[in-house]
Formats: C-alpha cells, sequence, structure tokens
C-alpha cells in the first residue's frame, strides 16, 4: 500500500497537475479578473467557454477513456502502444476538425439572437477553427498518462501554467480585454501543450492502424452517449438560464461554480492520476483490497474539500471578488456537490473499466442527464438559479446511484456503502449549519465554521471511513519521508 501510494504521490505532482494548473491559476487571478469584468460580461464569457468545453468533450468520441482502456492490453508491446496513440490522434484530428467546421458554420444560431452573445460570434467561430489542437493536445496526454511517463507531465503541467499566467496578464491586465480575455487565455493554453506535446509524444506516435481505429471507435462509441449526456449535464442549465434569467443573475451562478471548482482542483489531479495507475496495477495480487481503501480515502478527501469551500463561501468571495459578487454566496456550498458526486463517479468509472463495463457508465449518465434536463425544464423558469443549482446537483447524484447498481449486478465490488452514506449525511448537516452562522464580527464567525468543519473528521473515524491504524500508518510515513528528507547528513 506504501509503495501504491508514493506512485500516486508522484503521478498527482505530473500528470494530475496538467487538470489542476489551468482551474488553479483561473482562482489565482479571479481578483484582478472579477474587477476588470461586470458580472455580467463573466456569465456571457463562462456561457462561451461552457459551449465549447461541452462541444469538444462530445468531439473528443471519449478517447482518453478508450485509451485507458486499451493502452496496457499489451503491457509490454511498445509497438501496440504506438499503434494506439497514432490511432487515436488520426481519429482526433477527423473530429475536431469536423466539430470546428460545424462551430464556425453555426456560430450565430448558437448565439440565438442574444444582443449580448452576438458580439461574440467572431470569437466561437475563432475557437471553433482552433478547437482541434487543444483536442489533440488532450489525447496525447492521456496517452502519455497511460504510459505512466510522470517526468513528460511535470513538463505538460509547467506549460500550462505559465501558459494561462501569461495569457491572463496579457490579455486581460495588460490589453485589458475583460470577457474576451477570459476566452482567449484557455484557447492559447491549449495551443501551448499541443505543441508541448506534439513534441515530447512524437516517439510514442505510430502508424494508424484501421483494426486499432475500430477498437479504440468501438469503446468510444460505447461511451459516446456518456459524452452527449455530459454536454447536457454541463450545457443544459446555461442554455436555460441564459435565456430566462438576466446576465448578472448567469454572473452570480457562473462566480458561484467558480468558487465550487475549488474542490475540483484540489481533487482532479488525484482522480487523474488515480484512474490509470488502478488500471495498470489491477492484476497484481492484493489489487482489489487496495482499490476500496484508495477509495474510502478519496471519498474522505473530496467530502472535507466540499465542506471547507461551502463552509467559508462567504469569505472566500469576500479575498476573491468584489462586493457584486456577494449574491453567489449561497450557492457555492451546494454546488460543490457536483465534485463530491464527480468524486463517486471517478471511484465507480475506475471499477467499471477494470470489468470493461463500459456500457453501464453510458447508461448511468444518460439517465441523470435525462433527469438534470427535466429539472431544469421545471425548477429554473420558476426559482431561477437556485433551480439550476438543485437540477445540476440531482443531475450528478442520479448516474452515481444508477452506476452502482448496475456494477453490482454485472461486476460487484464491496463498497462500504453504508459508511460512506452516513459520512455524508454528516458532511450535509454541517454544510446546512453553516449557511445559519450568523454575521457577526470576523473572528467568532471563522471560529464557530472551524469548529464545524473538525466535527468531519470525528466522523471518519465513528463510523469507520478511516480506521485509527490507518492515521497511524500515515502518520508513520510522513514521519520517515520528512526524517529522510531533512536528517541526511
Amino acid at each position: 500500500m506504501v509503495e501504491l501510494l508514493q506512485r500516486l504521490t508522484k503521478l498527482v505532482v505530473g500528470y494530475g497537475a496538467v487538470q489542476w494548473a489551468g482551474p488553479l491559476i483561473s482562482l489565482i487571478f479571479t481578483p484582478i479578473i472579477t474587477r476588470a469584468v461586470d458580472p455580467g460580461d463573466y456569465g456571457v464569457a463562462e456561457y462561451i467557454l461552457t459551449i465549447l468545453s461541452a462541444i469538444s468533450t462530445v468531439a473528443l468520441l471519449a478517447l482518453p477513456q478508450a485509451i485507458n482502456t486499451h493502452f496496457n492490453d499489451k503491457p509490454d508491446d511498445k509497438d501496440w502502444q504506438r499503434q494506439v496513440t497514432g490511432s487515436a490522434l488520426a481519429i482526433t484530428i477527423a473530429s475536431g476538425l469536423l466539430a470546428g467546421a460545424a462551430i464556425v458554420v453555426f456560430a450565430p444560431s448558437i448565439a440565438g439572437g442574444s444582443a449580448e452573445l452576438s458580439a461574440y460570434v467572431w470569437l466561437l467561430q475563432l475557437s471553433g477553427a482552433l478547437m482541434v489542437f487543444g483536442m489533440s493536445a488532450v489525447v496525447l496526454t492521456g496517452a502519455a498518462q497511460a504510459a505512466l511517463r510522470v517526468r513528460w507531465g511535470i513538463v505538460f503541467s509547467l506549460t500550462s501554467i505559465l501558459s494561462t499566467v501569461l495569457g491572463n496578464i496579457l490579455f486581460i491586465v495588460i490589453l485589458d480585454l475583460g470577457a474576451i480575455g477570459l476566452i482567449f487565455t484557455p484557447i492559447a493554453a491549449g495551443l501551448s501543450l499541443f505543441v508541448t506535446s506534439l513534441l515530447l509524444t512524437r516517439p510514442m506516435i505510430g502508424r494508424p492502424q484501421f483494426q486499432v481505429i475500430r477498437l479504440l471507435l468501438a469503446a468510444g462509441l460505447i461511451l459516446l452517449p456518456t459524452m452527449g449526456a455530459s454536454w447536457m449535464l454541463q450545457l443544459s442549465d446555461r442554455l436555460f438560464l441564459g435565456r430566462l434569467v438576466s446576465p448578472t443573475e448567469l454572473g452570480y451562478y457562473a462566480i458561484a461554480n467558480k468558487m465550487a471548482s475549488m474542490v475540483n482542483v484540489a481533487m482532479a489531479p488525484i482522480y487523474s492520476a488515480w484512474m490509470p495507475l488502478a488500471l495498470a496495477v489491477q492484476h497484481k495480487p492484493g489489487s482489489y483490497d487496495r482499490y476500496i481503501s484508495i477509495s474510502r480515502y478519496l471519498i474522505a478527501a473530496v467530502l472535507a474539500a466540499s465542506l471547507g469551500v461551502g463552509l467559508f463561501a462567504t469569505e472566500l468571495l469576500i479575498v476573491l471578488t468584489r462586493p457584486e459578487y456577494y449574491p453567489a454566496s449561497p450557492y457555492v456550498g451546494f454546488l460543490t456537490y457536483m465534485y463530491v458526486f464527480g468524486g463517486f463517479n471517478a471511484i465507480l468509472t475506475t471499477g467499471a473499466m477494470m470489468g470493461k463495463r463500459l456500457g453501464s457508465i453510458s447508461s448511468a449518465v444518460v439517465v441523470g442527464a435525462v433527469v438534470n434536463l427535466v429539472l431544469n425544464a421545471v425548477l429554473i423558469p420558476r426559482y431561477g438559479i437556485a433551480g439550476a443549482t438543485v437540477a445540476t446537483v440531482i443531475g450528478y447524484a442520479v448516474p452515481q446511484v444508477v452506476l452502482y447498481s448496475l456494477l453490482q449486478r454485472r461486476f460487484p465490488i464491496a463498497y462500504p456503502v453504508g459508511r460512506i452514506l452516513a459520512v455524508l449525511g454528516v458532511q450535509f448537516g454541517l454544510m446546512l449549519a453553516g449557511l445559519f452562522v450568523p454575521a457577526i464580527t470576523f473572528p467568532l464567525r471563522v471560529s464557530i465554521k472551524l469548529l464545524l468543519f473538525s466535527l468531519l473528521p470525528v466522523a471518519y473515524l465513528v463510523f469507520g471511513l478511516i480506521r485509527p491504524s490507518e492515521l497511524a500508518q500515515a502518520g508513520a510515513l510522513v514521519s520517515r519521508q520528512v526524517s529522510g528528507r531533512f536528517m541526511r547528513p
């Protein structure tokens, strides 16, 4: 277990940080961005970026997941791995060009006649034309991650960090482009990562093979409904809100999502590193028990991150934004449950890939997307961004229930469900209690919230999500690492 945790840590530092870099830098620049852009323009920019993200996700045809599924089918055959990488890249280039062309043609329709969005049609078209580069970068970094090339992952992470920082400085601080700068920055970061990943992974890129393309497409097509459903989960709330609430309210919802995404910033590198590692070691003795243990640790971590962000949402908004954005505070904590259930999904999806149950993943997400779409249609017209919050959280929760039920019938894994649900109930209760902390002096308010937060680790021990012996082992491991690092002669 210790060796596995050490390998996981190295992968988190390397490849996981590719997912971590952009969102983290975006959060760091939030004080600058919210002072340069008003909530209305912020909402418009977020809407456009959400559309681009959703379309590129579908256009990727689940190839990163297909690579993870089949890259290690022949773990000692380098030619096979090169064929997988080259074939995946060929598919990506074709689908990326088609998706980009569709955006260029249909950008005016996407704007939907909105005066705010019509001014950005040209930007949608430019983003569509360049989409293939960002998509290719995702596939190439995914292939390198499947090969467990940690040093390459560090280079990719540094590229993402530097390009995002420079983009924010150039487009928002120096050129003062406002909402346009918010869109230019991820475009520039995607182009930079593509160039870097292509240069590093060239030895891994083989000639595309028809049989391998067919294999990857088969895996991708099984997951394609998942990607389409993910598109609905990501986009449908913005589509409804964009037509039913003001741009300012959409800006509140966008900044609440931004604050909630701190949970994803903390956890995405771990999920990203854990999945390929779990698949790579799944056939080794004792891997099943280690998988269950790591799953418990991941759930404990994501629940703690969610509670921390939710309890201190007001304080985060005070530090990172200006008063015009403070009305977003009540929604932040609830929106963190997107990422809590996303953590459940990372665990369940890894188990499904171990059992090659890709159809179960698709079925679960499709059900969740349909539920989310119906709830958006019912709740948003009546309750606005509060309705969108409820619909989104339920939409992310439902797929986990469905996927767990399907896997237990076809590829059963003994997850500690009772302990998880008990701790989740306690965590939600603490989150609700935080909403009722009055607007008293800052030190007293923070002290009360810290007290509420401290009750969560107690619940871990009471309900057995984390065992005292595991805490002792973790302390001993950290002590050895510290003493080995700082007490060398």
